[in-house]
């Protein structure tokens, strides 16, 4: 525990202190503080627009940041010739993938957190304190992340880092449609695309089971139920593919 412990600390200093980290958090405030101005553009339901274009950059720049934690996992190390150091103590190689997860964990909660709590202050401001949904909604989101610096994780554990956001990307765009990809190959006449939809659907994650966006923005209650079921699902998933990183890691030789 203490050596998980030391490598999450050492992780999480390493990575707050990115200057990359900062730009993306800067340039969501922009985009939260320019959602107010959506408002007086907008035809309709203002107050609704406006937090769907808040939430929504909150959830796109929770992306770009898990992105930018998971992809440089095992290269940064590599590149600074670190990796030996560290693999050349007594530190089994699961230890260092759950350390580094949880240190890049630790980094994505505060920068969840920070951007949440921008997003209280400008629309407590102006439509009133965010109901209980916003905090469940955020609570999946990171969950959701979580999901999707594993994934990441995963990938850097074998390949560059231009190919590790490729095909992280590549699930998150997959894992958000998992439902429509389902509903479209049971619609198919082909029986090849019924079963290959379906094999999709139930290997690959589905980010929308996780995604509380719709009740933020709506504002429509969250069941107790519905939110216990989504993080055991995305905790569950997590687990998996973080077992898988490390017996890639494990098999791995930096000679």
């Amino acid at each position: 525990m203490q050596r998980i412990r030391a490598l999450a600390l050492n992780t999480f200093r390493e990575s707050i202190r990115d200057r990359i980290l900062y730009s993306l958090l800067f340039f969501a405030a922009l985009v939260l503080m320019a959602s107010l101005a959506v408002e007086n553009i907008t035809i309709g339901d203002q107050e609704k627009v406006v937090r769907s274009f808040a939430f929504g950059g909150i959830r796109f720049f929770g992306v770009l940041i898990a992105l930018f934690l998971g992809v440089g996992l095992v290269y940064k190390e590599l590149e600074r010739k670190t990796i030996y150091t560290i693999l050349s103590k007594p530190i089994p190689r699961w230890l260092f993938i759950l350390g580094k997860y949880t240190g890049l964990m630790a980094v994505l909660a505060v920068e969840i957190a920070v951007m949440a709590l921008l997003y209280v202050l400008l629309i407590g401001l102006t439509q009133g304190a965010p109901p209980a949904s916003f905090y469940m909604a955020i609570l999946m989101l990171f969950f959701e992340l979580g999901l999707l610096v594993a994934w990441a994780m995963l990938f850097s554990t074998y390949s560059a880092p231009t190919t590790t956001t490729l095909f992280s990307l590549a699930v998150f765009f997959i894992g958000s449609l998992a439902d429509d990809i389902w509903l479209y190959g049971q619609q198919s006449d082909s029986a090849t695309l019924r079963e290959a939809s379906e094999w999709l659907y139930w290997v690959l994650p589905n980010f929308e089971v996780l995604n509380g966006s719709q009740a933020a923005v709506h504002e429509t209650a969250i069941s107790s139920q519905h939110l216990a079921g989504s993080l055991c699902y995305g905790f569950g998933y997590t687990v998996a593919v973080l077992s898988v990183a490390v017996l890639v890691f494990s098999k791995r030789d930096f000679k």
